[in-house]
């Protein structure tokens, strides 16, 4: 009960936060809803919105990046630009990875989301955007009717005169069918930051994606929001936390957030760090003051003495490594945090996985791709949120074929395919 209460609180300091940031938004060019009863409404029918999508690289930055936008109601990213009927996230086809802007007219114009979409990536790298290499990371300005199309490359053409030594690849098409990706996809940044998702209520899926609020923090979580935009935000969340919590160091909420959610502890003020690490201190002194000195002295010894013994004793038996995983309809477990109803895994042959993760083997060793942006993006296992990194483990931890791969690497070798009960699998050995 006093964890629900709390959060009920949140969400009441939340909507004066919101409220204030309105106000300032006017002036910082930013418009936050005010109401989270209204994020996930559609917009008053006077309210006239138009629609632009474009392909910049991986989709997930890419919503974020006019997530944050004055005037942009809410984004939606998907797939637009192939032939192919309802493509999916590993089966595109020729698609290319888009992201649709629902945006107020009166407050942002397609020539400003021009700006923005030139000013978000790199228009003269062929096929790709930094690590993410693929046709299906193609720039392209989609167009509805003839003055957009009149405004997409008369902007191609100012981009072109900036530099003549490469030329701009972005393509102009008219606008075919949007496919909106897999729930998964949707906010992809801010449901990186469970305390965020914590904050405006878990909000179901559906009202998720076309939240307007949630639009904004997904922009705010990826941290491309305009840098006084950003550090308002953390302030106001500071203040949350600080009012909510910083007198109630020991209630359900500060100990599930503080134990669980590492990104919590960043959002943190270093006042209130420091508050949680003295109440840490004033526990573990008071749980000690009812021992004798003399006796605890001689405990502390003998436990020292322990630990150092079974930390040498463990470390030197144990290995540390990253993994990417690519699960398919023969893994034990057909759901991931990508896939969380194994829509896509069950229809994942294990040829077509051991053949992605093949063509991923080879864009790493290459040297096209780092291997914790890869994990991060198609790696089934959820330390994909930590790069594929799996920490230290020991013998008998993993399974054994996995094990005896990542024991037979040498620090920084990558493995071959690794095929276990979860899917198949290459390992980099880190430590």
């Amino acid at each position: 009960m006093a964890f629900v209460q709390s959060i009920v609180s949140q969400r009441r300091l939340w909507l004066l936060v919101l409220v204030i940031l309105v106000v300032a938004g006017r002036a910082l060019c930013i418009r936050i809803p005010n109401r989270i009863s209204e994020t996930a409404r559609d917009p008053p029918t006077n309210q006239l919105l138009k629609t632009a999508v474009f392909s910049l690289g991986s989709f997930w930055r890419s919503e974020a990046v006019f997530g944050c936008l004055n005037g942009v109601v809410r984004t939606t990213v998907g797939y637009a630009g192939g032939s192919k009927t309802n493509p999916e996230y590993r089966s595109l086809g020729d698609h290319a990875e888009s992201v649709q802007v629902e945006y107020d007219p009166r407050l942002i114009t397609f020539r400003q989301l021009l700006d923005v979409f030139w000013s978000s990536h790199d228009s003269r790298q062929v096929f790709g955007q930094g690590p993410d290499v693929g046709n299906q990371y193609r720039s392209i300005i989609f167009t509805n009717g003839t003055e957009e199309s009149r405004l997409a490359a008369a902007s191609k053409e100012r981009e072109q005169t900036k530099s003549k030594i490469s030329i701009v690849t972005t393509q102009i098409q008219p606008l075919g069918t949007f496919y909106p990706a897999e729930p998964e996809h949707q906010k992809f940044e801010l449901k990186r930051i469970p305390f965020l998702l914590q904050l405006i209520g878990n909000l179901p899926e559906e009202e998720l994606e076309r939240s307007s609020l949630a639009t904004k923090l997904n922009g705010y979580a990826a941290e491309v929001c305009p840098i006084r935009i950003q550090k308002q935000i953390d302030a106001k969340i500071n203040d949350i936390i600080k009012k909510d919590m910083v007198h109630k160091r020991d209630s359900p909420t500060f100990v599930y957030f503080t134990n669980k959610h590492s990104a919590f502890l960043n959002l943190l003020s270093p006042t209130l760090r420091a508050a949680k690490i003295e109440s840490t201190d004033r526990k573990r002194k008071k749980s000690s003051s009812s021992i004798p000195s003399a006796d605890r002295t001689d405990k502390n010894k003998r436990k020292s003495q322990s630990t150092k013994k079974k930390t040498k004793m463990s470390s030197a038996n144990q290995v540390r490594a990253s993994h990417i995983l690519i699960k398919h309809q023969g893994s034990r477990r057909k759901a991931s945090w990508k896939d969380p109803e194994g829509r896509i895994i069950t229809n994942t042959t294990p040829d077509s996985a051991v053949s992605q993760l093949k063509s991923i083997r080879d864009d790493i060793v290459s040297g096209k791709a780092k291997f914790e942006d890869i994990a991060s993006r198609f790696s089934d296992c959820s330390s994909a949120k930590r790069g594929g990194d799996l920490g230290p483990f020991g013998r008998g931890q993993m399974q054994k074929p996995f094990e005896e791969a990542a024991y037979s690497l040498k620090i920084g070798e990558i493995s071959d395919i690794v095929d276990t009960d979860s899917g198949v699998h290459i390992i980099m050995r880190t430590g």
